[in-house]
């Protein structure tokens, strides 16, 4: 059964497919990223997929958040069920931090990733 949860003014939306695909889209100003991603990395522990495509289409992470997103990724990579991983980041096309942030995650955790640019509709 899908896990969703839905955005809020300072949360991302997270969506968790146990079919294997989890995407996290919006924004993430959270004060208590720990509670909030707690569940997520739970859910990635426990997942039983033997591959998982993950999507990652924020537009803005503080560094806590962005720290948790880290852990999350750590946990997917370290998951042994887990054998073939699809990141798929996307990042707007003037926002180079976004990038940059990708490229860094993708160096830490050694896994491919699938880099993305789009353009803000007007």
């Amino acid at each position: 059964m899908n896990t969703i949860i839905e955005a809020t003014k300072s949360s991302p939306k997270v969506e968790l497919n146990p079919e294997g695909s989890m995407i996290i889209s919006g924004r993430s100003i959270i004060e208590d990223t720990i509670v909030f991603f707690r569940p997520i990395i739970e859910w990635v522990k426990e997942a039983k997929c033997s591959q998982i495509t993950i999507e990652v289409r924020m537009e803005y992470m503080n560094t806590s958040s962005s720290k948790q997103m880290l852990n999350v990724l750590k946990a997917v990579a370290s998951n042994p069920n887990i054998r073939t991983i699809y990141v798929k980041w996307f990042y707007e096309n003037d926002d180079e931090d976004m990038l940059e942030l990708g490229k860094d995650y993708e160096s830490l955790i050694h896994i491919p990733f699938d880099f993305y640019e789009y353009y803000e509709a007007a």
